[in-house]
This record gives C-alpha cells, structure tokens and sequence, in this order.
C-alpha cells in the first residue's frame, strides 16, 4: 500500500468550479490518490475515476471506501472516456476533471523512471505493464529524431547538442539509468547554461521523454474532442495543466467552444455583419486559477499549475 500520496494541487479552485451537487455524476480522468474524487464524493456526487497505475488504484479504493457506493474506478486511460461511459450504461455526464500532472509519489519511485533524483530504469510508462519504456524508444530513435522530441515537448533550446549526447549515452557501455542520462544531458548543455538554470537541466528532456512515451498530449486532444459530447447541458469541464504545451490546447479548445476563438472575416463595406451562432459553452475561469503563495509554500508542486474550467450552456 501507498504510505505517503501526494497532495492535491488547487483542490479549493476545484471545489468552487465544480460547484459539485448530491446526484451529479462526475468523471475524474485521472483519479490518482483520490485527492480530488474525495471532494467531489464529499459534495454528494457520484464518480467515475480513470487511472492506469495499479498502485494509485489500490490507493483511491481504500481512501475513497466510505462513498464506495458512489466510486466506479475504472483501469484505464481516460482516452476510453466515451467507451466507458457507454459501456456503464452513462449517456452524460455533469462534470469532468482532469488533473494532468505527474503525482509527487511517481516521480519519489526510483524504479518509475520519472526522476532522476535516484537511479532507476528509464521507463517513465504511466502504465509499467504497457507500452514502450524510454529506454527503448531512445535505442530506436535516430539523432534527429530524439532532438525533435527533445525540442517539442520539452521546449529545450538544445535540443540538438542533447541528442547527440543520448545518442553515445545509449550506445555507450552503461549503466543506462536514470542518473547516468540525466548526467549525460548536463554534460551536452554549456557550462555557463547549465549553471543559470533554475531547475536541474534534464529537467525539460526528461518531460520529452515522458510525454513522448505515453502520448500525453494526443490524450489531451483525443478527451478535449469527446468533452462536448459527453457533457450533459450545465456539465463542467475542469482541466489543471503543469507546462505551456497542455495549457496552451486547453486553452485554444475552451476558447474555441466559448466563441473567442479567432474574428469572422469583416463584411462587405455598408452591411452589417451576420448575426454568429450562440456559443455552446461559457467560461468558468475568466482566466487560469493557479495556486496561492500559502498553498504553494506548502505544496511546491502547485507552482506550475492551472486550473481552466468552462460549462456546457442549457437550451434556451
């Protein structure tokens, strides 16, 4: 069993842009360690949590078991979101939350990959009995390979020198670990870089890594397409995102669906414009909910964080 789960981040934003009620149904993407799903049960609504990791599973059951009548904990990724709901039998649903971060717990486990605090295998699965581990997603990739992954999801400016440098890491003689690789792409930056920096400079290539390996941000699209249709009128969406990369689709889905997204193009001179299309949703946050200085102070996980929630409009 799990002896210390990580806190939830933004757990009062989520309470009050929920707004959750007794005999709403709510889906939580990613259930974890039940830190959010507990607030939402709290409220008296049902639940429907997704997580892949077994461990947070077992986690969540056990926490979660006084409203166990109320808990569907479902071993998957929430991009079977819609699936799911058809196979429970759940035509719409009142709310869906999505926290995207990588709990504290996983990236403290050596053996995950996450981190390279410890030496462990560079796997970084989400699911370890499923998918291509890093490692071998380094071995198969070429030099330009790598440094595209590198540069577009950890938005490192050199990504090109790191590359090569995971290049003669993997085909050196080892050990091939966590700490050995995230030494390697120190070594790869300018020393003058390297030493500017406010976080560990393998920070970024180890976020690449992470979200190449299990396809985090094709998840995110795929839940951001099924959001409209799975939502009952009035539902919520709720979505807290880590890094510019998830925030920026979630923010360019959620304007989209409010209306905001881009100008028509101006009328014919002397005509007024056409009348547009009432928006489907409205926005919840006017603008991104991030933590406060106390709750950061006390959980620094919840520095980077964003919460961004909009709700399905009723018919007129």
């Amino acid at each position: 069993m799990v002896e210390r789960p990580h806190v939830p981040v933004l757990l009062d934003a989520v309470r009050e842009c929920a707004s959750a009620a007794a005999g709403e149904v709510w889906v939580d993407c990613t259930l974890g360690f039940g830190g959010h799903s507990e607030a939402l049960l709290q409220a008296g609504a049902r639940v429907i949590g997704f997580d892949r990791d077994a461990a947070a599973r077992a986690y969540a059951t056990d926490r979660l078991s006084p409203h166990a009548e109320r808990l569907t904990i479902v071993a998957s990724d929430f991009r079977r979101l819609p699936t799911v709901l058809a196979e429970l039998g759940v035509e719409r649903v009142d709310g869906v939350l999505a926290d995207l971060g990588v709990s504290s717990w996983q990236l403290d486990q050596p053996e995950r990959g996450f981190s390279f605090k410890a030496p462990g295998p560079v796997d970084m699965r989400m699911d370890p009995a499923a998918g291509e581990p890093a490692l071998a997603l380094i071995e198969r990739s070429s030099t330009a390979e790598l440094a595209d992954v590198i540069r577009r999801y950890g938005e490192e400016r050199f990504a090109g020198p790191i590359a090569r440098a995971i290049r003669a890491w993997v085909e050196g003689a080892g050990p091939h670990d966590t700490h050995t690789l995230a030494q390697a792409v120190r070594d790869a930056l300018p020393k003058r870089e390297a030493a500017k920096r406010k976080i560990h400079p393998a920070t970024q290539t180890f976020q690449a890594l992470r979200i190449a390996v299990n396809d985090e941000l094709g998840a995110l699209e795929d839940l951001l397409a099924a959001l409209p249709e799975v939502l009952a009128p009035g539902g919520r969406a709720l979505i807290i995102s880590f890094h510019s990369l998830e925030d920026r689709l979630v923010k360019h889905a959620f304007a989209e669906w409010c209306g905001k997204a881009g100008h028509a193009p101006a009328p014919p001179r002397g005509l007024p414009p056409p009348p547009s299309a009432p928006a489907a949703f409205e926005a919840v946050t006017r603008k991104p909910r991030v933590g406060s200085a106390a709750e950061i102070e006390a959980n620094p996980r919840a520095r980077s964080a964003k919460l961004r929630a909009v709700r399905k409009r009723r018919a007129a």
